[in-house]
């Protein structure tokens, strides 16, 4: 056999055994070891897959998350572990936190939602020292023309105002209604009771004030501006302390149907309850006491103090013997008509009436204090040591005065649409809005 064909034969028993050839694959075949045309080689990903130990574009590894993005079984971020659960430290549904109120409630001494915080005016409005600059620039100085021209015709004038403007805002809160009361009792049994403790020269002070600023700025400055101004322009006048005072406030739209003296404090009072008066409407025992130095120009009918010096304890005839007795002897002769005449009256300050100054304390030590409640609050522990502090310190006195009455003059203020400018103080423009 030629050589050729003996090289045939070799050949041939290769392939039937299964060997590779040398050279390139036929078609439809591979080379040892490569794959097949559309398979991918060993230890090579798919196309559009990646390498073993890399992710795709975009994609975490196994076991990894993208930034921001939890792994799998945890929660995601600000999301609770368990549907319906809050996160750590939130509270259940219907919960909350410790010191945080429920939806719709408030804290402890806080407001609810549209409601007005503590101390501040019932309106939305805010007062301002310059609120009537471009309204009424010359608001302040008509004011001031008016009440002192009223005060040097007549002196007792400042002591009403004063006492006009501490009962407005005792009763409902410095809103003028006590200037509508007064003329609402005019001619009801209590009118007597009512003209007495609103006295007519304050109160005419305040309605022709009123009637110069309507000339001037029509329907701008409201008759609460007005008093108010009216009893630091007098309190300054007779040598008091010139205070902040704010403006902006709203006349009331309605009043009280009792009589102004109301919820203000008594003369037979207790200590006691005079604290508690003035407690339950934000002021503290230093403030009332400093609030009480107004007396120094104010003015008591005999009927407030009469069981002082004519009846005390019940017995006729019988005087305090808290009090000086040249004074009770001197209020006995001054007073011995005020049965059948209600209008006889004597000053709480027996040594300078007419001047606002710390002279009402030095009085209270010297038993020379008119009411019964002068007494109290020179023998009352919780208040005696005010009234050394201020009958030896005017400066103390005057400062504490001050902060004092603003508070005062703020108290249950009326701003924006819970109240109205009144064209006159002693009556509504469109008559009282049902409460």
């Amino acid at each position: 056999m030629r050589p050729s064909f003996l090289l045939l034969l070799v050949v041939f028993a290769g392939v039937l055994a299964g060997g590779a050839r040398a050279g390139p694959p036929l078609a439809g075949e591979n080379l040892p070891g490569q794959p097949l045309p559309g398979e991918k080689p060993p230890g090579q990903p798919l196309p559009g897959q990646p390498l073993p130990g890399q992710s795709l574009p975009g994609q975490p590894l196994p076991g990894q998350s993208l930034p921001g993005q939890p792994l799998v079984g945890e929660k995601p971020p600000g999301q609770p572990l368990v549907p319906g659960q809050p996160l750590p430290g939130q509270p259940l549904p219907g919960q909350s936190l410790p010191g945080q109120p429920l939806p719709g409630q408030s804290l402890p001494g806080q407001p609810l939602v549209g409601e007005k915080p503590p101390g501040q005016p019932l309106g939305g409005d805010k007062l301002s020292p310059d609120y009537y600059a471009q309204t009424c620039p010359r608001a302040e100085r008509i004011v001031a023309e008016v009440v002192q021209s009223k005060q040097m015709a007549n002196p007792t004038t400042a002591a009403g105002v004063l006492r006009l403007f501490f009962h407005d805002c005792f009763v409902s809160g410095c809103d003028a209604s006590v200037l509508v009361a007064a003329t609402a009792f005019e001619k009801s049994e209590q009118s007597a009771e009512i003209n007495h403790s609103l006295p007519g020269d304050a109160f005419d002070a305040v309605v022709r004030a009123k009637l110069a600023l309507e000339l001037e700025c029509p329907e701008v400055v409201s008759c609460a501006d007005i008093l108010a101004l009216a009893a630091r322009v007098l309190i300054t006048m007779t040598g008091g302390p010139r205070y902040p005072i704010s403006f902006g406030r709203k006349d009331s739209l309605t009043s009280s149907p009792t009589a102004p003296d109301k919820e203000m404090p008594q003369s037979n009072f207790t200590m006691d309850q005079v604290i508690k008066l003035f407690q339950d409407k934000g002021f503290t025992v230093q403030e009332m006491v400093a609030l009480s130095g107004g007396h120094t120009l104010g003015f008591s009918h005999c009927k407030e103090f009469a069981q002082r010096i004519y009846d005390y304890q019940g017995k006729p005839g019988n005087v305090d013997p808290t009090m000086n007795p040249v004074l009770s002897k001197g209020l006995q002769t001054a007073c011995k008509e005020y049965l059948k005449d209600p209008t006889i009256a004597a000053f709480n300050d027996v040594m300078t009436p007419g001047k606002f100054d710390n002279m009402y304390f030095v009085n209270l030590e010297r038993g020379l204090g008119l009411l019964a409640t002068d007494e109290e609050m020179w023998s009352d522990k919780r208040t005696q040591p005010f009234v050394k502090l201020y009958a030896s310190n005017p400066t103390a006195f005057f400062d504490d005065f001050s902060r004092a009455i603003d508070k005062l003059s703020l108290f249950g203020v009326k701003t924006g649409a819970a109240g109205e400018i009144r064209r006159r103080c002693d009556t509504y423009n469109h008559g009282p809005m049902p409460k």
